[in-house]
């Protein structure tokens, strides 16, 4: 619909400006809205949307109606992270096109959140979001040239050029730009980690410590965000060196690259033990054995066989994939 969806790791955040909606199937019991003549609204004062955060709402408007520029209106106020131009987040949503009164799309209806990322959605949609905090409902009219129009419309979604387009988006969860909350340790008996001012870890081994032979986890920061299930896919930054040489192997904070996306089924099994339950914007410390990160070793990047590592690792985000 609005542009942004599931991505992983291996690929770069989405750019794709042309996502289909998904018109809404027979699960829309919505009544069909008396279409009067167009007229131009300024502001929210005919608008009325009812119900409760993450439930479908009820929209009462002036159809048809537009606007001659975009506008927000917060009506439930959340306590999270807020969300910035670039931020991954969480969704869900009801679009109505104001000409025809018509939803051409609905997370409710569809039984799925969206998953994307602000900056790639539709213009009117990117303003309406950043500065929002996880737990808003934010009402969202967008204008035309901040629509579709740019794109033609939206043929798939009965969206024509000129169409003035009212969303209700509940903002479920947004990624956290660093590790964020309690202040728990600043390493363990292994290793030891320091933060400069934009709290960038850097992470040393200690010296004449055996390596140990069981998983260690050591929570650093406790992050207060949901934590993270077996079948979750995770956004993460991390750190991680060679136990034996103290050599840095990786490091997505400095590299340029940025965070990463991944399914945490498909990570090592030192980190899907040691990631489940913990919560989004925590920062671990991870030591872990050889035989639960690659046995037989790695190319790219260079891991020798049964190495224990040593990882620092920022929980950005989580979510339950979207089923395909």
């Amino acid at each position: 619909m609005l542009v942004g969806g599931l991505f992983l790791a291996g690929c770069t955040a989405p750019t794709d400006t042309t996502t289909p909606t998904d018109t809404p199937t027979d699960t829309d019991t919505t009544t069909a809205p008396t279409i009067g003549d167009m007229q131009t609204i300024t502001d929210f004062s005919a608008i009325t949307v009812s119900g409760d955060f993450a439930t479908q709402p009820t929209v009462t408007a002036p159809y048809a109606f537009n606007v001659d520029k975009t506008i927000c209106e917060t009506l439930i106020e959340g306590t999270g992270v807020d969300v910035k131009e670039k931020s991954v987040v969480e969704l869900q949503y009801t679009g109505i096109n104001a000409t025809t009164g018509q939803t051409f799309d609905s997370s409710f209806f569809n039984m799925q959140p969206l998953i994307g990322q602000n900056g790639y959605f539709v213009p009117g949609f990117n303003k309406c979001l950043t500065g929002a905090k996880a737990g808003s409902r934010v009402v969202m009219v967008v204008s035309g040239p901040d629509g579709y129009d740019d794109q033609g419309g939206n043929s798939d979604a009965g969206i024509n050029v000129g169409d003035t387009l009212l969303f209700v988006v509940d903002v479920v969860a947004v990624q956290y730009e660093t590790a964020e909350g309690q202040h728990l340790a600043d390493g363990n008996q292994w290793a030891s980690v320091t933060v400069n001012k934009d709290n960038i870890p850097s992470l040393t081994i200690n010296k004449g410590v055996p390596a140990p032979t069981d998983l260690q986890v050591t929570v650093l920061t406790q992050g207060t965000g949901r934590q993270v299930d077996a079948g979750d896919a995770v956004y993460l930054d991390f750190l991680w060196v060679d136990y034996a040489t103290g050599k840095e192997i990786d490091n997505s904070y400095t590299s340029g690259g940025g965070p990463q996306a991944n399914m945490l089924a498909d990570l090592i099994p030192g980190w899907r033990t040691a990631l489940v339950g913990q919560p989004m914007g925590s920062r671990l410390l991870i030591i872990v054995p050889g035989d639960q990160a690659y046995p037989q070793g790695n190319a790219t990047p260079s891991v020798s066989p049964g190495a224990t590592l040593v990882f620092v690792v920022d929980i950005l985000f989580s979510w339950v994939p979207q089923s395909q």
